[in-house]
């Protein structure tokens, strides 16, 4: 498959994982040309921010072909310094099909009721933000630890009309890291229904687009 899943003009995201947070950043990306055994891309960007071009950088990239999103390896073959800056990539390895309710994150901070399901004090509410969010679960911001395994009810409002409420489990704790004195709380949603999955993603699309939209105003 490699080269075929590639196509001039076509969005790719380049996916950086943080080795401490374990969190996941999207940098964005357009295809530019494919040739035998590489092809050339546009810098990759987040909110204002381009990935340094280190030659030699094994990646991961995410494209959707024919769609179905794709996860496969790459490398940083060059930097191509012109009128309009590149990066040359490898041809794709180690390809394969995602499940985009498992896989597509978004970096967000929404306002969340969390309700601690298994305490034996009094009804416990924790009112907090997401760091992002998922169909499968979410990353939220807490003052105090949670332990992991605590079971918990969750309602968050994702646009005006949809309130998305489920059950969920603390799954990782990251404690705080100085300056900050947050921790930052992993959480899995329990079995989504297949309409709810769909609602969710539509929002998430529709975030997605937004913040596109706003990194091309800023770089033309």
């Amino acid at each position: 498959m490699g080269k075929d899943i590639l196509h001039v003009t076509q969005k790719i995201d380049i996916i950086e994982e943080d080795f401490n947070t374990q969190k996941k950043a999207v940098f964005f990306s357009r295809i530019e040309d494919v040739r035998e055994g590489f092809a050339l891309i546009t810098p990759p960007f987040r909110k204002g921010y381009y990935l340094p071009p280190r030659i030699g950088r094994i990646m991961v990239a995410r494209v959707v072909w024919a769609k179905v999103p794709y996860l496969f390896d790459t490398t940083l073959l060059s930097y191509i310094s012109e009128q309009i800056p590149l990066w040359e990539i490898s041809t794709p390895k180690n390809i394969h099909k995602i499940q985009l309710r498992e896989d597509v994150r978004l970096d967000i901070g929404l306002p969340v009721k969390l309700e601690v399901l298994d305490s034996d004090d009094e009804k416990k509410i924790i009112k907090t933000l997401t760091r992002d969010f998922s169909a499968g679960g979410m990353q939220v911001v807490l003052s105090k630890a949670l332990e992991e395994g605590t079971k918990i009810g969750i309602s968050i409002a994702l646009g005006d009309k949809f309130i998305f409420e489920t059950k969920g489990q603390v799954v990782r704790l990251i404690p705080p890291m100085p300056p900050l004195d947050k921790y930052f709380a992993g959480i899995k949603f329990d079995e989504v229904d297949e309409p709810t999955k769909r609602k969710i993603l539509r929002y998430i699309f529709s975030k997605q687009s937004e913040m596109r939209m706003k990194e091309k105003e800023w770089f033309g």
